[in-house]
């Protein structure tokens, strides 16, 4: 076979004669290869990329001279002028042979992926990031090198195969110097079109390769997300949809709008900066653009507020003529009620817009049958933002619509878990609903659009923003199951295993293929040698799909069982069990080759992650755990990616294993036979966090109910050693970085850890000592606050209003304090701790419970002997114990708990008050500024119940707590805790350290009576019988009724022990329950009911001691009830609650 000639073109580039030539040449080569792939082969073989770099590294040189001219229309500046026509003239030979090889290399990167590797290995990303600086090169050569960066970005991979050339080109933009090109660009101010299709081009960029934190950091750091900011509200501004108190000078401040293509790009690029942080999020929406052009609610009147959030009623008692345009920001919705329900008592209608002056509102207590004529609104938001985000999304369609709803999303996500957000249930229920009427129904619409059936991208993201936006909330949930999208969804998964093999199609060449050719394969790249076409565009559409339909069914899946039931019936989770199969090689090389998407041919690594997530969802129904999941053999593959090399597969699989590990499942058995419990805690000792917390959540409920050999063989392969250093907190010392302190920086509001202590207020976690003032920005090389960029470094409403100036200043002091809760790695170590040092101590409180079927007592001796009686001891009194009054908190009341979504608070009696009265003894008083310094709620609901569970043993257990004076002092104000799961753990400490075990047993209790009385613990007792909660008052009657009659020497045969559980399955909250109670002693009848996470369950039978009965019962998740003869034991098992759950 004939060698082909290479093009005349080329050789003459390499051998130019003058300028002239060589300029055509590059203009005879760009138009040879554009739209011809194997003529871009062909150069390439031929050596054209080393020509490239020559022309464009030589002309590099030339860029340093225009540093100081005046160009692109004013940069950096507020000129709006068209440029001299010296600047029009400059235009040189050099910049011509710099954009023609600039479009020829942008021509290459069309051609797809097997052209980025010889792109790279030739040295021309570099030469191109240095043009990028409009102070260094022409408009028209920036905007050439913009579009060949975005071709090469689009050409480097997915997230599903995600490629080392995709990470090296977002790592070399993302850095100084030619990172703060981009920012340079964006900081433009002129109107000229080059400079704007600059700005639209930039932000496209990043859209498209920013996506890493590093990379988001880097770009908040320098001002660009503030940039952005402004260029978006410079276009909301010209949109007219302006709030009535928008300053003029603040919107005259504005750059000039962009048009609606670059606008489109702007939004994008700030939800891809904006995406997995609440402090990037608060920053754009603090931002001092944005803040003027949608004011927070609060500054505006009450008038003004409903005017422009709701579209007025035609017959509205004022005159609508006078009406901003932005008053109709969103549509008239009426709220109609054909009958009433539960629901609709819970949640009704919003109030709608009325006469001025009226303030007419609905009550939630109101009938909602009554509330015909009323409208939801979006008025309870902070901000108008999110109401323009939902208009924007039904005035578009298409990719432009999901442009503006994954913005929407990521503000929804901050709204949902801000640290520092006071809104009420009553407005985040009314937001909910909105969303459900207005978005998710367009969202399930957009999932089934076309003949694809869900195969195309942008049926994809919208599954992919389905799932974002329904994630954890019932009422989303709810209405993408009545829009029918259960069942395209389930259509769509099953699609995606339809076998298309995923061949390249093989180019003709005119070049025989020889070995060396395969070498950039091989790792070795070449500027001559083509790289791996990786995985085509069929097979790809077909796993995305298939990852997003699965994302969509774990969201709508995480609540309710009906959606569940229509899951299985649409025969989804053969599926799911399908997806949960890896490749046998890596993603790298799988990507290199030749795939398949048949079911048995694997799946890329966020596809398991996906699958794993709808397999938790599922296993959260204990009726799916015992028939779908266990006929599907879901255990086998789940097993078998606990041990992945990727530890985010390891953490999404023991996710689900929390729920495969609970009692009542069919797959327990196996996966211990297997050796999960190895497996576990070798997880748990791992480095990483995360990993660790989990395996600790997914022991804790392995061992509960479980056999005393699986308990002792869980704790022999944790160690007891390390058992003891995690629940005492020994990874709490973290060194701060070097340069981390800035003693100079002002007071401002601190989130501390954010956790409520007993008395209701922020303290540090882990009574963490007072530190000085940190920031967290101190980069070497960065000089100043990084918030002072948000509001002076633009130069951006300079003539600011007093009370302006007064918003500026708060919102400064909430990015600081959200900041400060995200990045502070003092905060976010003590909290990773936190949650390790709860989980540790549940695992000990399943580790001694008594089960029915083994001697009571039993794992507590054993415990006791392992750890060393007295060290038990001291370690429970150490997380019972208030630390020293002379560290203040360093938080405000103002800050939630990442805890307070699952502590239930409430006061303590009737009034309101905590009780304050001294016990007799002189022990621990419960006034408000003594419980000030208490740990969080949940490590001591956790401790206590451990002591509960000692004293539900033998009569040698109760005495010896009994005998722990300094621990039973410490328990004394926690009986008046504002939280009522541990004031009622309180009162069943009593009820079992007064249990009569038998006739010899009762002089043993009557003096632990005597010594409860002697403690100040009976008065205690007896403040709870007022208490505001049922629970707390019923179980204080019962102590006081046994107390007085030990103490009194009445009859001695009945007595009330503990029984009961709280069980979670699943992540984010409690969706299964098992629940026991006591039963009366001496023989008689018994009945018990407990209550779980969001299940609840009853159960009743006779029996004699030691003897039980067992029911099923029911509520929002799965409940199961246990009624015993003598005192039952309390289990912790309240599912994986997600760490993002509680960060981000």
């Amino acid at each position: 076979m004939t060698r082909a000639p290479s093009p005349p073109a080329l050789g003459e580039l390499r051998n130019p004669s003058s300028p002239a030539v060589q300029v055509n040449a590059l203009k005879q080569l760009k138009n040879f290869i554009v739209g011809h792939d194997q003529r871009k082969e062909l150069v390439v073989r031929r050596g054209i990329i080393p020509e490239l770099a020559r022309v464009l590294q030589a002309n590099v040189k030339t860029a340093g001279k225009r540093r100081q001219r005046h160009l692109n229309g004013g940069a950096g500046g507020a000129s709006t002028s068209a440029p001299a026509a010296e600047d029009v003239e400059s235009w040189t030979q050099e910049d011509e042979e710099r954009l023609q090889a600039t479009l020829i290399v942008g021509s290459l990167a069309v051609g797809g992926p097997p052209f980025v590797a010889p792109i790279l290995a030739g040295g021309l990303l570099q030469p191109l990031l240095a043009a990028l600086s409009p102070s260094d090169a022409p408009p028209k050569l920036v905007i050439a090198t913009l579009r060949t960066l975005i071709s090469l970005a689009s050409a480097t991979g997915s997230d599903l195969f995600p490629s080392a050339y995709r990470e090296r080109i977002a790592n070399e933009i993302y850095q100084k110097p030619d990172g703060d090109a981009l920012t340079e660009i964006l900081a433009q101010r002129s109107a000229m079109r080059t400079i704007q299709e600059q700005i639209g081009l930039a932000a496209e960029l990043i859209s498209k390769t920013c996506r890493k934190d590093d990379h988001r950091n880097f770009l908040v750091k320098s001002g660009a997300l503030d940039l952005l900011a402004s260029h978006f509200a410079a276009h909301v501004s010209a949109s007219s949809l302006v709030s009535p108190v928008v300053e003029v000078s603040a919107i005259a401040s504005f750059p000039p709008a962009p048009s609606k293509s670059h606008f489109l790009h702007i939004v994008s690029a700030i939800s891809s900066i904006i995406t997995e942080s609440s402090y990037r999020t608060a920053r754009f929406l603090y931002s001092q653009p944005v803040v003027a052009i949608f004011p927070a609610a609060k500054q505006i009147s009450a008038f003004e507020k409903y005017g422009f959030m709701v579209q007025p009623r035609p017959n509205d008692s004022y005159n609508t003529q006078n009406i901003s345009p932005y008053e109709y920001i969103l549509p008239q919705l009426q709220v109609t009620q054909t009958k009433e329900s539960n629901f609709s008592k819970a949640f009704p209608a919003l109030g709608s817009l009325s006469a001025p002056g009226d303030g007419t509102r609905i009550s939630s207590f109101a009938d909602p049958n009554s509330q015909s004529g009323k409208h939801v609104t979006g008025q309870e938001y902070e901000t108008a933002i999110y109401a323009w985000c939902i208009r924007m999304s039904r005035e578009h369609l298409d990719d432009e619509r999901l442009i503006f709803v994954e913005l929407l999303a990521e503000l929804v996500k901050f709204a949902e878990t801000n640290p520092i957000d006071n809104r009420s249930e009553y407005a985040k229920e009314g937001q909910r609903r909105l969303l459900a009427v207005l978005i998710v129904p367009l969202l399930a619409k957009m999932a089934d659009e076309g003949e694809a059936g869900g195969r195309s991208e942008r049926s994809t993201k919208a599954m992919r923003l389905m799932a974002a936006l329904l994630e954890y909330d019932p009422i989303l949930q709810n209405a993408a199951a009545d829009s029918g999208i259960i069942r395209k969804v389930c259509y769509v998964l099953k699609k995606s295993f339809d076998a298309v093999i995923g061949d390249q199609p093989k180019r003709w060449s005119p070049i025989p293929s020889s070995p060396d050719e395969m070498d950039s394969l091989e790792g070795v790249e070449r500027a001559d040698v083509l790289g791996s076409p990786r995985v085509s565009p069929e097979v790809h559409i077909l796993l995305k799909s298939r990852e997003c339909s699965l994302l969509a069914l774990a969201a709508i899946a995480h609540k309710e069982d009906p959606h569940r039931k229509t899951i299985i019936e649409s025969g989804a989770v053969a599926c799911i069990a399908d997806s949960l199969i890896p490749y046998e090689r890596e993603d790298e090389e799988m990507s290199r080759g030749t795939i398949s998407t048949g079911a048995k041919d694997g799946n890329p690594i966020p596809v398991l992650i996906a699958a794993c997530n709808a397999a938790r969802a599922m296993s959260r129904s204990v009726s799916v755990l015992r028939t779908s999941m266990m006929d599907y053999g879901i255990a086998k593959p789940i097993y078998g990616l606990l041990k992945h090399s990727v530890i985010d597969v390891q953490i999404a699989t023991t996710d689900v294993l929390c729920n495969l590990l609970l009692q009542f499942s069919p797959m327990r058995e196996d996966l211990i036979e297997a050796g999960v419990v190895k497996t576990l805690c070798e997880h748990a000792h791992s480095a990483d966090s995360r990993i660790r917390l989990i395996s600790l959540w997914a022991l804790k409920h392995l061992v509960l109910q479980a056999d005393n050999e699986i308990k002792i063989q869980c704790l022999e392969e944790l160690g007891t050693g390390w058992l003891i250093n995690a629940v005492s907190g020994e990874a709490r010392q973290v060194q701060m970085p070097k340069g981390h302190f800035q003693h100079s920086r002002p007071a401002t509001p601190s989130l501390g850890m954010g956790t409520p202590n007993a008395a209701g207020e922020q303290v540090d976690l882990l009574n963490a000592v007072e530190e000085p003032s940190m920031d967290i920005d101190n980069d070497t090389g960065a000089s100043g606050d990084e918030d002072d960029v948000m509001a002076d470094s633009i130069g951006l409403l300079r003539n600011r209003s007093a009370n302006a100036n007064s918003t500026v200043a708060k919102n400064k002091a909430k990015l600081r304090a959200i900041k400060d809760a995200e990045t502070n790695p003092i905060i976010r170590a003590q909290k990773e701790d936190l949650r390790i040092q709860e989980q540790a101590l549940d695992f000990i409180r399943n580790l001694i419970m008594t089960d029915a079927g083994s001697s009571p007592g039993d794992m507590i001796d054993h415990v006791l002997q392992t750890f060393g009686r007295d060290r038990f001891f001291e370690i429970l009194t150490a997380k019972l114990r208030p630390r020293s009054t002379g560290a203040a908190p360093s938080s405000s009341s103002q800050h939630p708990s990442p805890y307070q979504q699952h502590s239930s608070t409430s006061s303590p009696n009737p009034e309101g008050a905590a009780a304050t009265t001294r016990n007799n003894s002189g022990g621990s008083t419960s006034a408000p500024s003594d419980l000030a310094h208490l740990a969080p709620p949940e490590i001591l609901l956790a401790t206590t119940f451990i002591v509960v569970h000692v004293a539900n043993g033998k009569p040698a257990h109760r005495q010896l707590v009994i005998a722990q004076t300094g621990l039973m002092r410490e328990l004394l104000p926690l009986f008046s805790h504002p939280d009522r799961r541990i004031r009622v753990a309180c009162v069943w400490l009593v009820n079992n350290l007064t249990w009569i075990e038998d006739a010899s047993d009762h002089a043993a209790a009557r003096q632990r009576a005597l010594e409860l009385r002697g403690l100040g613990v009976e008065a205690r007792v007896r403040l709870c019988l007022s208490d505001a909660e049922l629970d707390v008052r019923e179980r204080a009657k019962t102590a006081m009724e046994q107390v007085g009659k030990l103490i009194d020497n009445h009859s001695h045969g009945h007595g009330l022990g503990h029984g009961g559980g709280q069980s979670g399955v699943g992540g984010g909250g409690g969706g299964a329950g098992s629940g026991g109670g006591g039963g009366a002693g001496g023989g008689g009848s018994g009945s018990g009911a407990g209550s779980g996470g969001s299940g609840s369950g009853s159960g009743s039978g006779s029996g004699t001691p030691g003897g039980g009965a067992s029911g099923s019962g029911g509520g929002g998740g799965i409940g199961s009830a246990m009624a015993a003869g003598f005192m039952a034991g309390l289990g912790a098992s309240s599912g994986s609650h997600r760490p993002w759950n509680q960060e981000r």
